[in-house]
């Protein structure tokens, strides 16, 4: 029947067109009906199915059908059914122009192919915004790499394929011919296969992920993931820039991942305290009844027996030997070291399980260094600032109770030389 109306109008232009326009007007009236017919169907298909589609999807309410929906995935798929139709009756309309029908036919196969693609381009976009959309897995970053990565592939065997229909060649002899260029589509391509590598062993041993606050060694970087992607990877920095460095060196540097600390919901805190030596000395009875008043130091002091018992043998002359240094005897930083000690383990944002210590370091010019070590419950960095700062603040005053005295270095005038300064001991 089809064949029957290509003929009427095939015999209309050839009696009522010039001689010199009629070959050209039936193949532009069979392209535009084809045309037409594509868009009709299109449009006829899209009107029927797409809202069924979409009470289906967001009925579902599954993330990656929606992620499909979004991308215009089944738009495309109804678009390839009047494709397939129009292939299938180019026969029948150009079955009188014989001659056009192989450059026809050629075309057609391109377009189903550029369909094909995009249906498929759409889906691989689909799947990177499944995996955006579920950033706390750290699979996300393989997918995208993966992801990426077939649409660099098929981008390429989309033009060897267009290439091989236009010019009647088989694709296995351009992908022949490629083989002989390996070298350089290894150098071209150097980045993008290292890339698809790295995204591929950073999902595969959860290294980190996009959030993760990281710290990249070689490029002085510390801030939080933005993107993973082929190529590049953005770290957002904490003064709100962006840095971005390739992908492959994630796996080729060092990377420090902290998000840890605030997913354990704890940091570590190790710092010094400086003191001048010159403080140190041992404690006498009046001292020591000032320093027996503080609750946390009621324990330790108990094991103290013997030196407790020797400062009364002092205070009261009765002791053996001439000398204060002959003995045991307490000392004030021996004891405020102990003090910081119980301090910390009785805090209520200190783990106890972890390690917790206060140690005297090395001795610098700068004094005697003692230092804190041990581990908060508290993830978030500024909670955490707040945190050490109000311990060292409380520490820093309460030696003034065992008579020690903190050391600072400053600088004196335009001078670069440094000048050690004792802060004064005020007794309260």
């Amino acid at each position: 029947m089809l064949k029957e109306y290509i003929n009427i109008i095939d015999r209309y232009i050839r009696n009522e067109f010039p001689l010199q326009l009629r070959e050209v007007s039936v193949l532009a009236y069979k392209i535009a009906a084809l045309i037409l017919v594509f868009l009709i169907l299109s449009f006829v298909l899209k009107r029927i199915f797409i809202p069924i589609i979409r009470w289906i999807v967001f009925k579902s309410n599954r993330p990656f059908y929606i992620a499909c929906y979004n991308r215009h995935v089944f738009r495309s798929f109804l678009n390839f059914i009047p494709m397939l139709f129009c292939y299938w009756i180019i026969e029948d309309v150009f079955y009188r122009s014989k001659r056009f029908l192989p450059y026809i036919d050629a075309i057609f196969n391109w377009l189903i192919i550029s369909v094909v693609a995009v249906i498929l381009h759409r889906v691989i976009k689909a799947v990177e915004d499944y995996a955006d959309g579920t950033q706390l897995n750290y699979n996300a970053t393989g997918i995208k790499a993966v992801a990426q990565s077939l649409r660099i592939i098929g981008t390429i065997a989309y033009v060897i394929v267009s290439l091989s229909i236009f010019l009647r060649i088989s694709p296995g002899s351009i992908f022949a011919g490629l083989g002989a260029m390996t070298a350089v589509v290894l150098l071209i391509f150097r980045d993008t296969i290292l890339g698809f590598i790295s995204g591929i062993h950073v999902a595969t041993s959860r290294l980190f992920k996009v959030g993760d606050w990281i710290n990249v060694t070689k490029y002085k970087l510390e801030g939080n993931v933005v993107e993973i992607n082929l190529l590049t990877t953005k770290i957002k920095n904490f003064d709100n820039t962006i840095s971005s460095i390739p992908t492959y060196d994630l796996i080729s540097t060092e990377v420090r991942n902290a998000q840890v600390l605030i997913d354990k919901n704890s940091r570590r805190i190790k710092r010094s305290i400086f003191f001048s030596i010159k403080s140190f000395k041992f404690i006498d009875l009046e001292a020591y009844q000032r320093l027996q008043r503080i609750e946390i130091l009621k324990d330790y002091f108990l094991t103290k027996e013997i030196e407790i018992h020797r400062l009364e043998e002092i205070n009261t002359g009765t002791a053996a030997d001439e000398y204060l240094i002959n003995g045991k005897q307490l000392t004030n930083i021996g004891t405020f070291r102990m003090y910081v000690y119980n301090y910390l383990k009785r805090h209520p944002q200190i783990d106890e399980e972890q390690p917790i210590m206060v140690r005297q370091m090395e001795i610098t010019p700068n004094g005697m260094p003692l230092e804190i070590y041990c581990f908060t419950k508290l993830g978030i960095w500024s909670d955490f600032e707040n945190l050490q700062s109000d311990i060292f603040d409380h520490i820093m005053v309460a030696a003034r109770e065992f008579d020690l005295d903190i050391v600072q270095t400053v600088a004196t005038g335009s001078k670069t030389a440094l000048k050690r300064k004792i802060i004064t001991q005020v007794n309260t």
